[in-house]
Parts: structure tokens; sequence; C-alpha cells
């Protein structure tokens, strides 16, 4: 058996070190006024105008997946969700700009709070035979006929009901919207040249330095041997909330505001996803688009109001 996604997993989580309170931005850089996050309500960015909050995301995710099992129950595949660690419930753009004020690091360390258990709904497990039917590879399934694209394309085709017309007659393709995630990368390796991102580094490890802490970027503190597992320590790995590293992590997250690292990495991002914006604005329109509508027929469809054939 092998767990499968029930929609494309998105790109990994973008952690580009950031820039500082620098005014001069080099050529790469933007010329925008560098932000003063203070909470993750500060924490904007332009591509949110496109995407979907954690919440509105939860909610097309279950309904996908209920639709999904659905659709397959139809052929005697019965789908399970993944209960995993649920994530904790961050800022939309606390990952972009290294934001650490919601882990609680005085307390947890850069770990934060422990992850409760939670139903995964973007996730379920089936046979390689199974997974044929989710994503149409054979036309029929115990002599039962196979739907074009499967169940996920009944799936997508329910959720983007209503969305012809808004984009001009073009319908959306299959996992259409996850093209954010594209551009989102695009806009992220702009934004780790940006010259505001050395700048930042060098402040905020000069702050460590004052406070009794001799490191040379970010990456560098969270990723401390002392406390930071990697692929080795599944066997073992190391002991997290530490005194160690409770003291490190509270340092950094004060120094990380104290020297504007959170605005610089913003100014970074915003600036980057405003040049990407420009350059593929009717691409994005759609996006948000098929967005907004998979989220209405996502709720119409939890509160019974829509229904699968």
């Amino acid at each position: 058996m092998i767990v499968r996604a029930a929609r494309p997993l998105l790109a990994g989580l973008l952690v580009v070190a950031a820039a500082t309170a620098c005014d001069s931005a080099g050529a790469a850089g933007g010329t925008g006024a560098v932000p003063t996050p203070r909470t993750a309500a500060d924490l904007t960015l332009p591509f949110d105008a496109y995407d979907l909050s954690a919440e509105e995301r939860e909610a097309v995710d279950k309904a996908r997946f209920l639709m999904l099992a659905h659709c397959t129950r139809t052929f005697g595949v019965e789908l399970k969700p993944v209960t995993a660690p649920a994530p904790i419930r961050r800022g939309r753009s606390a990952d972009h700009v290294g934001w650490l004020g919601d882990l609680q690091v005085e307390k947890y360390g850069y770990a934060g709070p422990p992850q409760r258990l939670a139903v995964n709904y973007t996730g379920y497990t089936v046979s390689d035979e199974q997974h044929a039917v989710i994503a149409g590879r054979r036309r029929a399934f115990h002599g039962k006929a196979v739907p074009a694209g499967g169940c996920m394309g009944q799936v997508a085709e329910l959720l983007n009901q209503g969305s012809l017309e808004l984009l001009g007659g073009r319908a959306a393709r299959v996992n259409e919207e996850n093209d954010l995630e594209v551009l989102a990368d695009e806009a992220s390796e702009a934004a780790s040249t940006d010259p505001r991102r050395r700048e930042a580094e060098r402040a905020w490890s000069a702050c460590m330095r004052d406070v009794g802490f001799d490191y040379a970027d970010t990456g560098a503190a969270v990723g401390d041997p002392r406390w930071a597992n990697t692929a080795k320590d599944d066997q073992s790995p190391e002991p997290r909330g530490t005194t160690a590293e409770i003291a490190t992590a509270t340092a950094d997250a004060a120094c990380r505001l104290s020297t504007n690292y959170y605005g610089a990495r913003q100014a970074a991002y915003r600036d980057s996803q405003q040049r990407i914006i420009a350059a593929n604005q009717a691409r994005l329109d759609r996006i948000k688009i098929i967005n907004r509508t998979q989220l209405t027929n996502a709720r119409r469809f939890l509160a019974g109001d829509l229904v699968m054939a």
C-alpha cells in the first residue's frame, strides 16, 4: 500500500534568507519601502490576493477528498484519509519571511508547540491498480467504465463548476490553480538574490554576537546540529526544546525583530512577486477565479447544497 496525494503536493516551504532594512537596493533588488512587521497579520504579500487562506484551503481539500472518495466508492475502492501531525497554524507568508513569532520559541525552541494528530485530507492510501481509476489511466475497472480523467477529472469538473464564463470560455485545466506555486518558486528564486538578503543576515549575525551567540546566518542557528534533525536522525532524533536551543531561539527571535530582518525579507518577496505579477497578470487572474470558484463549490458541497451524480 502506498500513500497518494489528493492534490499535487505544493512546493516545499520556501525559506529564503532575506534582506534588511537597507534603503539602497541593487539591480536585483526592489525599490519599494521596507515595511516593519510586528505581528503575523502584517506579513502580507502580493500573491495573497490570488491564493486561499489556510482555513479556506482546508475546506477545499476536505471537499476534494470527500468527492474523490464518493467517486472511487462506486468502483469498490474505499479511500481513507491519512492521520498525521497537524501543521502549526501560521500566517500565510510566515515561512516566506522566516517568522518565528507564532512558534513560542521561548518555551519550545525552533520546533514550536507539539503537533496534534489530525485527519489529513490531502493524502490517502491505495494500490497502484486503484490509483489508475483515480487518475483515469484505465478505461474500465471491474467491468465499469471509468470517467474521462478518472475520478480526479470528475472532481475537478465539479469544483470548477460555474467558472467557464468567468474564464472567458477557456475551461480550467485540472490543478491549474497549482500554477501559483510555480510562480511563487520563480519569485522566491529572485528574492534569494536580492542584495537586502545579505545585509539582513549580516545585521542579524552582529546582533546575535552582541548577546553571546556566534552564527553566520539564521540558517546556521536553526540548523545547529545540537538540535536540528536530519534524515539520519530518524531512528535517534536530536533532543528538542533543550535549554541551549530555547536560549538561542529566543535571542534569534529578538534579533530578527530588532534588526527588522522580517521587514527586509518581506520587501524582497514583495518586490519579486510584483514583478512576476506584472509579467503574468492574465495567468494569475485565472488562478484567482479558479480558487474562488472552488472555494464556493467546496462550501456548497460540505453544506449539502452540491451533490455528485
